[in-house]
């Protein structure tokens, strides 16, 4: 449960609508029939003042999980996957799971299910709980709507993307020729910590999971990462409060480029390193992957030297990244 308070807590503006359908390259056209098909629950939402000046039709305005959503059904049908396919994914993405079952079990049973019978997206929940079982499902079970995304199969993507850097794929699959699909979060990092603690290789379940099943598999973290590396949608990462007050000074100066040197020391003491300089490409390429580092949280300081040899230095504290596989 923590992961996901967490989020919520540190990620509170992530589900406001804010994100226009033009700033993820879909037409209005293409939207309403992937909402008249089912792919897409978006109502309006109506104001006092709306309502009192009797108004039909407002701009399409989409939350973070929304947004992310449309991405995916875009990498699907560039594919030409069927949108009765899409339908069951969304239904899985957006479904919150019933733990009610879990009040009647000990934490001994607890343990030994998510040891062993679980797959790992719940495995990752039943482990957080270090509090009363049956007051957090309680509080599961009596969310508001808009915070029940933060607990659905989606919220699991972002979560590990945003907290802990982690890159999880969604995996469709099924039986060859038979027609059933399923549907299952994969993050490496979590398989192999699961898997190490029963003494055995994730690999070896992927290989024959690969060879056993047809697969359809969709990385995550390229296409949430669109919001720091896509210009059009870089606005709603700053409107999602995806950076720190001290990250928003460093992409100013960059943009005023008021600076002679801006260097980001990466959490894999690895450097990226900003001088001013005449070429925009450079400084473009530079900006893109110094945007994505920040707004992922994946640097431990960020040193800014100005034109008047001021020397800032900026740390990564104030976000904690939570590694699920711990917790």
């Amino acid at each position: 449960m923590k992961d996901f308070i967490t989020l919520l807590n540190q990620y509170p503006k992530l589900s406001e609508s804010k994100v226009s359908i033009s700033s993820l390259g879909v037409a209005h056209r293409v939207f309403f029939n992937w909402k008249e098909k089912g792919l897409i629950d978006y109502e309006h939402n109506f104001t006092q003042e709306d309502l009192d000046n009797n108004v039909t039709r407002k701009k399409i305005k989409l939350n973070a999980f929304e947004a992310l959503w449309i991405l995916i059904i875009k990498e699907l049908r560039s594919f030409n996957i069927g949108l009765d396919t899409i339908g069951k994914l969304k239904t899985f993405l957006f479904t919150v799971p019933n733990y009610n079952f879990i009040k009647d079990l000990s934490k001994t049973e607890l343990k030994e299910i998510s040891e062993h019978m679980l797959n790992q997206g719940m495995n990752s929940f039943l482990s957080a709980f270090d509090l009363n079982v049956e007051t957090q499902i309680d509080h599961l079970n009596n969310l508001t709507d808009s915070n029940k995304i933060y607990y659905s199969n989606l919220s699991i993507l972002i979560n590990v993307i945003l907290l802990s850097g982690q890159a999880p794929s969604l995996f469709i699959f099924k039986k060859p020729v038979e027609e059933e699909l399923g549907f299952e979060i994969f993050n490496p990092t979590l398989e192999f910590k699961y898997y190490s603690q029963i003494n055995e290789d994730y690999r070896s379940h992927l290989i024959n999971g690969l060879i056993e099943h047809s697969v359809i598999n969709i990385p995550i973290r390229p296409l949430f990462e669109h919001f720091f590396d896509n210009k059009l949608l870089i606005k709603y990462a700053i409107d999602f409060n995806l950076y720190t007050d001290g990250e928003l000074k460093i992409l100013k100066l960059l943009k005023s480029k008021d600076f002679n040197k801006i260097i980001i020391h990466k959490n894999n003491d690895q450097q990226i390193t900003i001088e001013s300089t005449s070429s925009e490409q450079v400084l473009g390429n530079k900006a893109i992957e110094l945007r994505r580092t920040l707004g992922l949280k994946q640097y431990e300081r960020a040193e800014i030297i100005h034109r008047n040899d001021k020397h800032l230095v900026i740390t990564n504290t104030t976000k904690q990244k939570i590694d699920l596989g711990n917790t």
